[in-house]
């Protein structure tokens, strides 16, 4: 995987993230559909810290060491 293509899986899931979360504040959505929304933020999460595991090693690989 590139740098550009790791950054931009990065942001769709920041993105996603985002996403999910405004519209669980805007719907104060009932307390038994926060399960649902939950997971989903768990995944997104995840791949969140997936991808940017990937732009670091990339980086450790691709910058010189001082």
């Amino acid at each position: 995987m590139n740098i550009e293509t790791a950054l931009q899986k990065l942001i769709e899931h920041a993105e996603e993230e985002l996403h999910i979360r405004r519209h669980r504040d805007q719907e104060k959505t009932n307390r038994a559909d926060h399960g649902h929304d939950e997971a989903e933020l768990l995944t997104s999460a995840r791949k969140l810290d997936e991808y940017a595991h990937e732009v670091l090693k990339i980086h450790e690989t691709q910058l010189p060491r001082r």
